[in-house]
């Protein structure tokens, strides 16, 4: 009996079967399908207090945001998801006070108050599909 007798090789420790693509060709579904949207691996929150002349970036782009949910406690609210949108009044959407704007975008937000002569808070929550 040899030494090479009593070593096995690595694949024979590891057992590992040979790679096989499960489909080759092409697929295509008949009928629904069902899903099951998983939750988000992280979040975060933000409060700022915004007025009716400036607007300000609450959020930049981020391809890792799953969702955000918008709300402007004092005041009407105008946003858009550009500064030159924020430049043109007919860009811009306005948003009534105390109603949460869920927003499924990974676009920059941009905000204002939307009432002459009135600051308002507005608070941002945010979920993100990955970390890092």
């Amino acid at each position: 009996m040899t030494t090479n007798d009593l070593q096995p090789d690595i694949d024979e420790v590891l057992q590992e079967e040979p790679y096989k693509m499960a489909v080759t060709g092409e697929v295509s579904v008949c009928g629904p399908v069902r899903t099951q949207e998983l939750p988000r691996k992280s979040g975060a929150t933000k409060t700022r207090v915004v007025s009716d002349t400036k607007y300000v970036q609450m959020l930049e782009n981020d391809p890792r945001r799953g969702f955000m949910l918008v709300m402007s406690m004092d005041a009407e609210l105008l946003f858009g998801f550009s500064e030159t949108s924020m430049q043109d009044p007919t860009a811009m959407s306005v948003w009534p006070k105390g109603v949460a704007l869920p927003l499924a975008v990974a676009a920059e937000l941009w905000v204002q108050s939307g009432e002459s002569g009135k600051t308002t808070r507005v608070s941002v929550t945010t979920g993100l599909w990955a970390t890092g």
